[in-house]
């Protein structure tokens, strides 16, 4: 598995130590860590308003910085860019640690981070990613590998079956992989995926509507089913939306 992260703090030499912990977490877990560092806000909004996906997993953020706060720069990132990425406060004063509650962050940690913490931290993450099946890593053609939210993804279609090539489509994005459409498929059986043709697994979760033998995803995006498995999407689907309002009216106290 690899983890895309961000380390962002006007304090360049906070990066050192951080990164120290990481790699031995890396060791530790036998995972890649690819990191990047940032000394000022906006260069990390720059980073993210350039890329084309979700470029990182996890934000390591100081709160205090000259050009604007830890806080206010996630409450953009997760508003913005990505929802689902996991921020991590990292600061020396723990009076921060309420205010920060509002962006929701996965974790505080107070300076100078402590080697066991970062481990814990690490291996929390990780066993999260493992239990949801959240993160999932692809290798393109030119064995380039990729990390992705499966939240993110809208649906995987066959683009070469001989040579396996698949194609990975995000809201706004692809990402080229190689595989197979069946190892997906069975990789996938637990979640909100499901075959809607031989060659095309889509994510109901972004689906807006089905229309004859269409599905029209919610960014505008349009898939065929087959007649084969139209009945079993179009079922799947239904029990899916029924099941989301009857959440809505039970936290409504309905």
């Amino acid at each position: 598995m690899t983890l895309n992260i961000a380390i962002c703090d006007d304090d360049a030499k906070e990066f050192k130590p951080l990164c120290h912990l990481l790699d031995i977490c890396s060791f530790q877990f036998n995972i890649d860590l690819h990191i990047d560092t940032y000394t000022s806000a906006q260069a990390l909004l720059t980073r993210y308003r350039e890329s084309t996906g979700a470029p990182y997993q996890l934000l390591f953020l100081d709160i205090e910085m000259p050009d604007g706060s830890g806080i206010t720069l996630a409450d953009v990132i997760k508003r913005n860019f990505d929802h689902h990425v996991m921020i991590v406060f990292v600061s020396n004063y723990p009076k921060y640690m309420q205010d920060s509650f509002a962006v929701h962050p996965y974790h505080f940690l107070q300076k100078p981070v402590q080697e066991v913490e970062m481990k814990q931290l690490i291996s929390d993450i990780l066993e999260e990613y493992t239990k949801n099946l959240s993160l999932i890593s692809v290798v393109d053609g030119y064995d380039r590998e990729y990390t992705l939210n499966l939240k993110d993804v809208y649906y995987i279609k066959v683009k070469n079956a001989k040579s396996k090539e698949l194609c990975f489509h995000m809201r706004e994005d692809t990402i080229p992989a190689k595989g197979t459409i069946t190892t997906w498929s069975s990789m996938l059986d637990e979640t909100m995926f499901m075959m809607c043709s031989r060659t095309v697994l889509v994510n109901l979760s972004h689906i807006h509507y089905l229309k004859d033998c269409s599905i029209i995803f919610d960014n505008g995006a349009t898939v065929s089913m087959s007649r084969r498995n139209r009945k079993l999407i179009t079922d799947r689907y239904l029990n899916q939306v029924v099941a989301m309002h009857s959440d809505f009216y039970t936290h409504q106290g309905v």
